[in-house]
This record gives structure tokens, C-alpha cells and sequence, in this order.
């Protein structure tokens, strides 16, 4: 029986496009130890290319840069060319799953004129298989989704970015979280705007004015209550767990949700293969985060998380994730949105929102909202969203 390793090849074609994601995953399992890595590519994907090489570990002997005119079909057949007549009989293979449609017709043309048994592929992001054409027969697909498992900062690194600031690996107060998801998202969010927020609807900024701010206690905060122990104020409560009290006010106005989340992922993480997750994801080339990230195998997964249940709000928060979630991971890329939509509300609950967004974006299967009658049992959903996931 064959695997994918039978079809690794001693020189691999890789077509260098936008997302560089594809070719790592190819390179990761096409290429054979020490073999030669020939990164085809334009001017505008020249460092692409070379950030690919870097993150694979190449070195000046086991990579090769080919520059082609992407409009000009003689220039990419006669540099595919050139190298594949000074290859002889050797092991060849062509990856195809980047690039542009010219680069992919004339690079094809070329090994399958000048190579000897060339190994063509291309990577299937819908299923996540690595399909292998074979002359006079069907073609072969091996499911890879899990067979490669790089880390959140090498995706970034493979587009040019570096982190801000080291990720949170660990959710902050989860014991806490499990009591404030109890909590009607409502009456949570009127409590927070009474007292942790300004005339202007702006959290609090200064010491004095978030210090004396009264813990709520009475139902339905009974129960979380008992987490603030002999703590009667906001500054005691910040003393005691050793946080500012503006770091505080931001994490009990919703940031806790992204812990919860994270605590909610972690519980589900061997079970559903996630190598990794955590909180605050940061480009410090770009101005945007992930409030919470994860990685199954090669695909990535962006969570937004926001108490608010306004849609407006909750469909812009989906959008900026969505389009960065793709940028990063391509079309492999899923979405989540963790929020406080209430169900029954017939104009605004999770299911309506969802559809509406899958159907003007054109995004079926690539987005899931988790609303408010979610909340309590999160890792539970997060589980059926992680294992509705080709393997």
C-alpha cells in the first residue's frame, strides 16, 4: 500500500504564490532528506519564497531561487526547462498548488516533457489531502492535515511577522470564569456599564476612581462572590490577585471571556489534536490580534471573543478575523466568533448572524458563532466545531 513518502523526490518544483502555507506543507512532505528545493517565482513573490526557504531550513546548497516572468509563457517554460535537462534521470517532482494559472500550465509542461516519471501534486485545501496524479491511472490523495504541525509564530513568520509580545499560554482566573459564564451576559454587561465605565461609555482609566468600586454580590453574582474571599472593593480584589486595577476593570468587562475560551479549548486540546492555543496574538508589524489562536496540524483557527451581543459589532469582529484568519492560514483558515447573543432574540441570535455572513461572504463551513446559550458548556460545541474537521 502506498504512502506519501513513495512519492518524495531528490529535486522539488515549488510555484511560489501569496500563501506560502501550501508550499511548507509540500516541502515538509515531498521533499526527500537533503534534497533540492527550486522555488519558482515572480519579483512580487521573491520574499515569500525566501522566508519559506529560511523557515525550512535550507541551505545555500539545497535551495534554489527562479526568478520567471509570470505574463511571459517562454520564460517560464525556458527557465523550468533549463534546470530539468541539467537534472538527467533524477528524482523530480512539481508541487502546483501556488502560483499563478500560467506559471502552473508552462512549469507542468516543462518536467513532464524533460523529466523522467516526475511526481505532480497539489494540495486540496476543501479536504485537506495531498493528491498525487499518477499516468494512466486515478489519482492518489493522502490526508495531511495532521501530518505537519507547525506553531502559530511560524505561521506569522512565514508572512513577514514577528509577536508584539509573548502570547498568554494560560487563561487567568479560570476558576472565576466558570462562575462569571453563569452570569445572565445582561445583567453582566449592565453591571460592567454602571460601574466600570464613564459618562462616555469609556472604562474608567484612573486608580482613585476604580479602587472604592463596590464587588457585586447579590444574586446572580452570589455565586462568583465567593471568589472575592474577604475583598469588598475593586482595588482590594486587584491587591489580592496582584493586577492593577485597570487591568482588572478591562478583564472583568470581557476579557475574561478569552480566558474562558482558552480554559474551554485546553480541556478539549488532546482530544480534538491541538498542538497549541493561547491568548493575545500580536503582529507587531500589523495592528490587529488574535484574541485567541490555535493549531490543529497545519490548519489554524482564530476565535474572536466579545461579551457584546450588538450586530453590528459582533459582524464587523467576524469580518477583521475572518480576513486575517485567511491571510495567516489560507483557505484552510476557520473562524470563530464567542459572544453574548442571546438565542430567542429573533433579529439578532448567533444562527441568523452566522448565516448571514457565510451567505454575503460566500464562506459555507468556514465560520462558526458560538452565542450565549453556548457559553456554559464551551468546550462541548468548540469539540463538535473541531471535529467537523477533515483528518
Amino acid at each position: 500500500m502506498n504512502n506519501i513518502q513513495d512519492f518524495q523526490s531528490k529535486h522539488l518544483f515549488l510555484l511560489i504564490g501569496a500563501n506560502p502555507l501550501p508550499n511548507y506543507v509540500a516541502a515538509k512532505l515531498l521533499r526527500k532528506p537533503d534534497a533540492k528545493v527550486y522555488f519558482i517565482h515572480t519579483d512580487e513573490t521573491l520574499e515569500i519564497a525566501q522566508r519559506l526557504a529560511g523557515l525550512l531550513g535550507l541551505s545555500k546548497e539545497t535551495k534554489s531561487f527562479i526568478p520567471v516572468i509570470e505574463s511571459d509563457i517562454d520564460d517560464v517554460f525556458d527557465k523550468v526547462s533549463n534546470i530539468c535537462k541539467k537534472l538527467g534521470g533524477q528524482e523530480v517532482g512539481l508541487n502546483y498548488t501556488g502560483g499563478t494559472k500560467t506559471m502552473v500550465v508552462h512549469a507542468y509542461r516543462a518536467v513532464e516533457k524533460l523529466c523522467h516519471d516526475p511526481v505532480f501534486s497539489y494540495l486540496d485545501a476543501r479536504s485537506m489531502k495531498m493528491i498525487i496524479e499518477q499516468r494512466d491511472q486515478p489519482c492518489l490523495d493522502f490526508s495531511v492535515s495532521l501530518s505537519i504541525k507547525p506553531e502559530i509564530q511560524d505561521l506569522l513568520a512565514l508572512h513577514g511577522y514577528s509577536l508584539e509580545h509573548d502570547p498568554n499560554w494560560y487563561p487567568f482566573k479560570p476558576e472565576v470564569c466558570l462562575e462569571l459564564v453563569k452570569i445572565p451576559c445582561d445583567e453582566l454587561r449592565k453591571w460592567c456599564d454602571n460601574y466600570l465605565r464613564d459618562d462616555k461609555n469609556s472604562l474608567k482609566k484612573k486608580e482613585k476612581d476604580l479602587n472604592p468600586i463596590l464587588l457585586p454580590k447579590d444574586p446572580p453574582f452570589d455565586k462568583v462572590a465567593s471568589h472575592w474571599q474577604d475583598c469588598k472593593t475593586l482595588g482590594e480584589l486587584s491587591a489580592k490577585w496582584d493586577i492593577k486595577a485597570k487591568e482588572l476593570s478591562r478583564w472583568l468587562d470581557g476579557l475574561w471571556l478569552e480566558s474562558y475560551t482558552l480554559w474551554a479549548l485546553q480541556k478539549i486540546a488532546t482530544e480534538c489534536e491541538i498542538h497549541q492555543c493561547g491568548m493575545s496574538f500580536e503582529p507587531k508589524e500589523r495592528n490587529f490580534e488574535f484574541d485567541v489562536a490555535a493549531m490543529r496540524g497545519y490548519q489554524f483557527f482564530a476565535i474572536s471573543c466579545t461579551t457584546g451581543s450588538n450586530k453590528g459589532l459582533l459582524k464587523n469582529k467576524l469580518f477583521e478575523a475572518y480576513v486575517r484568519a485567511r491571510q495567516m492560514g489560507g483557505d484552510e483558515a476557520r473562524v470563530g466568533l464567542v459572544c453574548g447573543a442571546p438565542k430567542d432574540n429573533p433579529e439578532n441570535n448567533p444562527e441568523l448572524i452566522q448565516s448571514e455572513i457565510e451567505e454575503t461572504w460566500d464562506a459555507q463551513g468556514k465560520l462558526q458563532v458560538f452565542g450565549a446559550e453556548h457559553l456554559p458548556n464551551l468546550s462541548e460545541y468548540l469539540r463538535e466545531w473541531f471535529n467537523s474537521q477533515p483528518k
